[in-house]
């Protein structure tokens, strides 16, 4: 049995809509229907009821299917959406099924529409669980890169021959080395001479080892926590690692002489502690009784576990559990109750082993970092209410040049030579061009850079609504992809765009028909490329683009050269072509 299915009907003729209905009951589908036929019925009923298809008309007294298939895109673009109707003809159905329909059916012929629903309804679903699919393994990879990446521990990939085949940037600074000359060394090449020798095919089950490697004649301990990959037909060795050296050396310290001990860590500014399994104070150093503000006889005996902040409580009782299994390391921040009061401090804390590898204690050394974390917050506060500043100088800027542009729109409304008036309106158009730039920046997450095919498409909106061109008859072909610049560089490239397309609507079309082509794409490194070019009135036989004195073009050459780019002009096609490159931000005094 199927599930239920809403339906969402845009549809002006109750009888049609009841005849769509009965084909849908007829092919067994169980579903719920709405009806609608104004816009606004279409919206609440697409943003709130959610339905699982839409079957629209393609013309209503009050609305169109077109306009309907546009927000439905817009609201929800994964709804399958259908048109049923009687007047579609076969050039505008292959249209928008170009512009996202689903499928079409005539009502004349409603046997097709149970078929077209049924696999409408599949391929949207195939397509949910596909996008699913794709989010998990993208947002598992992104995690698995950062793990690799970003984590400060090394991380070593070889094959069973000992040869790197991989590794992170941690690794690569614990071994002293650059990354290319890596790859031309094995395992074995770093391992101290006067150590045991390894044999990798040990490893082969998987386990913990620790490796004594000597690094620009230096001994480090590497612990490598091994894990065996079969990749095909080959072995690969994949080890996390942990430096060790520093514990080791702390170890070894501890083992030789527990009074040397005492006198490492009671001369040291540093808090050094020794507890049981169950928290309980088995030392406590100088450093650790100065801070806390008390005696070393209340410390010994107590558990420290009431001195740390509640809220760090569970994330404490987490790092102690980690203790207790390999490489029993943790490194651990929270706040302790101090005699001056709740600091934060920073843990790193080691299990202790007797002769029979029992569990005997852990070993905790702590470093106050309060001021480090206090820094830390000033700086992300300060980063929050610069960006807050910059997006208001924005949002200002965008409101001053519209005040500007309105001023001149006032302005020339009390003139009456029309020449004085395009002036004016060209001035108006300039200034817009800039105004978008700073409302598309306060608009964004990213405050120095925009993105350029949003920004050329409202320009171009709003250069056809300034001198009220008809989309229909003039039509403009964009060729823009993702392009990410800065604003020193919108600017320019913006204003001259403007230049560009304002003279075509100017003088291109007297007609007051034709297409515009206008493309920008990315060329090797900052470098970029402008092209526009239309069908229209060719230029005159002795137009010069390097002798007119019309300030659009000299603006555009002064712009060109603000870009440190070339403009070549191709008469016969009437295409600009304009080479330039990104702006690099220059410090302003």
């Amino acid at each position: 049995m199927e599930e239920e299915i809403k339906v969402l009907i845009l549809e002006d003729v109750p009888l049609d809509a009841e005849l769509i209905e009965r084909e849908l009951r007829k092919e067994g589908f169980d579903f719920v229907s709405h009806r609608v036929e104004r816009e606004d019925e279409y919206v609440k009923e697409v943003e709130k009821w959610q339905p699982n298809i839409i079957l629209a008309d393609h013309s209503l007294p009050q609305f169109d299917g077109v306009s309907a298939l546009h927000i439905a895109q817009e609201k929800s673009s994964h709804i399958p959406f259908i048109f049923v109707s009687g007047k579609i003809g076969e050039e505008f159905a292959v249209e928008m099924l170009k512009k996202g329909a689903t499928d079409y059916v005539l009502k004349h012929n409603l046997s097709k529409l149970g078929y077209a629903v049924r696999r409408a309804l599949k391929e949207a679903q195939e397509h949910l669980e596909k996008n699913k699919a794709q989010e998990a393994l993208l947002e598992s990879e992104k995690k698995y890169r950062a793990l690799f990446e970003k984590t400060t521990n090394p991380i070593l990939v070889f094959n069973d021959e000992g040869v790197f085949i991989n590794f992170n940037q941690a690794a690569v600074d614990f071994l002293e080395t650059e990354p290319t000359q890596l790859l031309k060394h094995k395992i074995y090449q770093f391992i101290a001479p006067e150590s045991e020798p390894v044999d990798i095919k040990d490893w082969s089950t998987g386990e913990i080892v620790e490796l004594p490697l000597k690094i620009n004649d230096e001994l480090k301990i590497l612990e490598l926590t091994i894990t065996p990959v079969k990749l095909g037909n080959s072995n690969i060795i994949f080890g996390t690692g942990r430096d060790l050296t520093k514990q080791k050396q702390m170890e070894n310290a501890l083992k030789e002489s527990e009074e040397k001990y005492r006198l490492l860590v009671e001369n040291q500014t540093d808090m050094v502690v020794k507890f049981d399994p169950e928290g309980k104070v088995l030392f406590a150093s100088p450093s650790y009784c100065e801070v806390l503000g008390r005696t070393e006889d209340s410390i010994l005996g107590s558990n420290f576990l009431p001195m740390v902040h509640q809220e760090e409580q569970e994330k404490t009782q987490r790092a102690l559990g980690k203790l207790h299994r390999p490489p029993y390391v943790v490194f651990l921040e929270h706040r302790m109750l101090t005699m001056n009061g709740w600091r934060w401090i920073a843990w790193a804390d080691k299990a202790i082993m007797d002769d029979e590898g029992n569990l005997e204690a852990f070993v905790g050394v702590g470093r106050d970092i309060t001021e480090r974390k206090l820094a830390e917050d000033r700086i992300m506060r300060s980063l929050k209410e610069k960006e807050l500043l910059l997006r208001e100088i924005h949002h200002r800027v965008k409101n001053n040049l519209q005040i500007i542009s309105t001023l001149l729109s006032l302005q020339s409304a009390q003139i009456d030579d029309q020449r004085v008036i395009d002036l004016y309106r060209e001035s108006q158009n300039r200034i817009l061009s800039i105004a978008l730039i700073h409302e598309n920046l306060y608009q964004s997450d990213d405050l120095t850079n925009i993105n350029f095919a949003n920004y050329v498409k409202n320009l171009i909106d709003d250069l056809f609504n300034s001198y009220g061109v008809d989309p229909d008859k003039i039509q403009i072909n964009m060729q823009i992809k993702d392009i990410i610049i800065s604003i020193e560089t919108a600017i320019p490239i913006g204003l001259i765009i403007n230049e560009l397309i304002s003279n075509t609507l100017k003088h291109a079309f007297p007609q007051g028909k034709g297409e515009i082509y206008l493309e920008l794409s990315a060329k090797n490194g900052d470098k970029y490329q402008l092209i526009v070019r239309d069908n229209g009135k060719s230029f005159q036989d002795n137009f010069k683009l390097d002798e007119t004195d019309t300030l659009g073009m000299k603006l555009i050459s002064s712009l060109v050269n603000q870009l440190d780019g070339t403009i070549m002009l191709n008469k016969d096609s009437k295409e600009f072509i304009i080479d330039f490159e990104e702006l690099k931000y220059k410090e302003r005094i």
